[in-house]
């Protein structure tokens, strides 16, 4: 089978990550975390085939579980290139860009919605106020208890590529990891202690099953370059999170 596209670029600095950090507001760590935030029925849209986009759909997947609609991902995916700090992303190709664009992206422009299969124009209340990120596996799973999904930036290993089925669940991640063939984004929507792991959707359609990775491989990946994006404050929300103060 070929390898499926990746995309995500790990930022040249991470002045967002300690600047915004999410464990300066983070509510405080569950003893227990069981929580599964429901997906709107939009996996079989959210494909980026054999594009680079992986960040506009796994930013898209976060706004989808938030606001309950469907978002053009590729449009979020070609405005992260105009923002991000490389000369060499721009719309149109089929370069990948990072987490941290989408998310200025979706702060000052807003977001596409897709309604009735037309792309509408950009719009605030359509994308979100603040965002903070996640350094740990407990801040995540905080935010998951809280009903936040978050959008993750990793490296992805060739172990990835293959969910491994054990039970009734999914899983990446167990056993070895092997090499890193790329970065890329993708959601996590669900939090378990019940089996030490988080649940990712993924961006290829129904092609790819929902699975869970092991918090400790989720911990090793934050450790090395991972970017952990969650929401803080939305414009479109009908319960607001707590308020924090604004990036720049």
């Amino acid at each position: 089978m070929a390898e499926r596209p990746l995309g995500r670029r790990v930022p040249t600095d991470w002045n967002h990550v300690t600047d915004f950090a999410f464990s300066a507001v983070a509510p405080p760590v569950p003893r227990t975390v069981e929580r599964t935030l429901p997906l709107p029925a939009y996996r079989a849209k959210y494909n980026q085939r054999r594009e680079g986009a992986c960040v506009g759909f796994s930013a898209s997947w976060l706004m989808s579980i938030l606001n309950r609609r469907f978002y053009d991902a590729r449009w979020l995916w070609n405005e992260a290139k105009k923002v991000d700090e490389w000369a060499d992303t721009n719309p149109g190709d089929d370069e990948g860009t990072s987490v941290r664009a989408a998310m200025d992206v979706l702060r000052d422009v807003g977001h596409c919605r897709i309604l009735r299969g037309k792309t509408q124009p950009a719009a605030i209340p359509d994308g979100i106020e603040e965002n903070r990120w996640a350094t740990t596996v407990d801040q995540i799973r905080s935010a998951i208890n809280a009903g936040t999904p978050v959008a993750l930036g990793i490296d992805w290993h060739v172990n990835f590529d293959t969910p491994e089925k054990v039970g009734r669940n999914w899983w990446i991640g167990r056993g070895r990891l092997g090499r890193v063939r790329g970065g890329h984004a993708v959601c996590v929507y669900r939090a378990s202690d019940q089996f030490d792991a988080v649940g990712i959707v993924n961006n290829w359609g129904v092609s790819t099953p929902l699975v869970l990775m092991p918090y400790e491989v989720l911990q090793r990946l934050l450790d090395h370059e991972g970017e952990a994006a969650l929401v803080t404050d939305r414009v479109n929300g009908r319960s607001r999170p707590r308020r924090v103060a604004r990036p720049q």
